[in-house]
């Protein structure tokens, strides 16, 4: 069976398993979804079918292009032109644009003009967390194949099979929101730990009702800007958390379950439908921020709106 050692991704499993017994392959491929789903190693699996081979790395026929400094570069692109009229020493040539977004606008041009006329045996994979920065004359010559967030149950059993604890792989599952990588890097973060602490603070500040102390958030939460919603989910996670307490569901169920006695402490400070009101506000502030709105503006409203709510 094709693509055992995949984690998820049915629907891409399907598709191109069809597509393979159907040889119908076409010419150019974009996997396209958010970083650490498995869009890259799919395309490595696919490669090995493919080109009938267990490791391809040292295959000249598969050809990695990846990012040179900032972005990737109309030279490397001349460069996959000028290879990709060698023909392969089996049946196909396959290239992988690695974060293909970070193309510039004159490569994405260049490839253009390979992708109208590629030859027969050449199959290009264009991998990106964000199609949306690439030319719509790329996108409509590439089949779109979406990748999917890891889900929740998959993911905690994926890291429960790498040695860590029931309890730790639920947290890192839920926190990194389907995606492999940022699971595993969280799980070797130091700075994970030291961020969860912060959100307690500010969760603690709030829910003490000292104005003052509530004014502050915006400057300390200032050092997570570039990570804001990140923040802001989590808190979400934490005030779910309250709410799943008063439903008196088992804990387990808890995301955040070891630190349930902040959890419980927390809870006893709000009612149930000022934690709902909360959540609202929080992911109100979400919406602003990815709106690009006024990032210390944003954090103090919703601080004072929250303040307003329990006070």
């Amino acid at each position: 069976m094709y693509f055992e050692n995949i984690i998820g991704q049915e629907f891409a499993k399907k598709y191109l398993t069809n597509s393979m017994r159907n040889n119908k392959i076409n010419h150019a491929y974009m996997f396209e979804g958010i970083e650490g789903i498995g869009k890259k190693k799919f395309a490595e699996e696919l490669s090995k079918i493919l080109l009938n081979s267990q490791s391809v790395d040292s295959s000249p026929d598969y050809i990695n292009i990846y990012v040179d400094g900032n972005s990737i570069k109309i030279s490397q692109i001349r460069k996959l032109q000028t290879d990709i009229i060698i023909k392969p020493h089996n049946n196909y040539k396959i290239y992988i644009i690695n974060d293909a977004e970070k193309m510039t606008i004159e490569a994405q041009n260049a490839l253009l003009k390979t992708l109208e006329e590629p030859p027969e045996y050449a199959i290009m994979i264009l991998i990106t967390s964000n199609k949306e920065a690439l030319l719509d004359t790329i996108k409509s010559r590439c089949e779109i194949i979406k990748f999917l967030p890891i889900s929740l149950l998959e993911l905690k059993n994926y890291l429960t099979k790498t040695g860590m604890d029931e309890q730790r792989a639920q947290l890192l599952a839920t926190f990194s929101r389907g995606s492999i990588k940022k699971a595993l890097e969280l799980s070797e973060s130091a700075e994970f730990a030291i961020m969860r602490e912060d959100i307690q603070s500010y969760i603690q500040t709030i829910l003490d009702k000292n104005i003052i102390d509530i004014l502050e958030i915006a400057t300390n939460m200032d050092k997570y800007k570039k990570e804001v919603v990140n923040i802001l989910d989590m808190m979400v996670n934490y005030f779910r958390d309250m709410m799943l307490l008063k439903e008196k569901v088992e804990t387990s169920m808890i995301i955040n379950s070891d630190k349930i006695t902040f959890i419980q402490n927390m809870s006893k400070k709000i009612t149930y439908s000022q934690v709902s009101k909360i959540i609202d506000i929080i992911e109100e502030t979400k919406k602003k921020i990815r709106s690009n709105c006024n990032f210390n503006i944003s954090i103090q409203v919703m601080a004072l709106n929250i303040y307003e709510v329990i006070k």
